[in-house]
């Protein structure tokens, strides 16, 4: 995330309070997405380096901050969480991360970050319960990430479709033909085809009116 010099000293008394608040997801179903809903990262100036969305069921956002030993440090809009700054302080050594409710989920956002597809990382965030992230590039290339119960079932990369990972990546195949990810031709664009997969897994369409009218609570996690 190209986040901007903080106050590490931020008073946090405030934040506890608000940190498991849920919030109410759009009714908006996959198929109501229009074709280009899920390729709106592509066209946004602040993820032009990249970005990772990954959704974490049953977990509230203070649950996640503690399964990672973060660190929270304020309260957000969109603009802050993404846009440019002034530069990450020990960026070499923390993620900067954002978190918000969206229903029985919590979603983590990063601009040109990998904490979500980081296995050793999120694994514990998978511990009796489903996750599943999404990692775009600089160039465009996806990886999508699939963990249950610290399992990892899926780890699909477009630029090595014919090498997936995981122990039960067959399980996905229908649904990733279904959103496009996979087929008879190259993809050579997944981002829409990986949200809209999240989608239908999850109930959670990632549309860029869910995710910008948000808060989130900005969380740095050590590497």
């Amino acid at each position: 995330m190209k986040r901007r010099s903080i106050l590490l000293l931020v008073a946090l008394a405030g934040l506890a309070g608000c940190a498991d608040t849920g919030a109410t997801v759009p009714d908006v179903s996959a198929s109501a997405v229009p074709a280009d809903g899920y390729t709106w990262p592509l066209r946004e100036s602040d993820l032009a380096a990249g970005f990772c969305f990954t959704l974490v069921q049953d977990l509230t956002p203070k649950q996640v901050i503690d399964r990672l030993g973060g660190k929270e440090l304020e309260r957000v809009e969109w603009p802050q969480l993404v846009g440019p700054g002034d530069g990450e302080v020990d960026a070499s050594q923390r993620y900067f991360v954002g978190l918000a409710r969206l229903g029985d989920w919590t979603v983590i956002v990063e601009d040109a970050g990998e904490l979500g597809v980081t296995r050793e990382i999120v694994r514990p965030l998978s511990k009796g319960r489903s996750l599943f992230a999404y990692r775009s590039d600089v160039a465009g290339h996806g990886r999508l990430l699939v963990l249950q119960d610290g399992e990892v079932l899926l780890d699909f990369d477009s630029v090595a479709p014919e090498r997936w990972g995981g122990s039960r990546p067959g399980d996905f195949v229908p649904a990733m033909r279904a959103a496009g990810l996979i087929g008879g031709t190259d993809v050579t664009e997944p981002t829409g085809p990986a949200l809209s997969f999240l989608a239908d897994r999850t109930g959670i369409a990632l549309t860029r009116e869910l995710l910008t009218e948000r808060t989130y609570l900005l969380v740095t996690v050590p590497k």
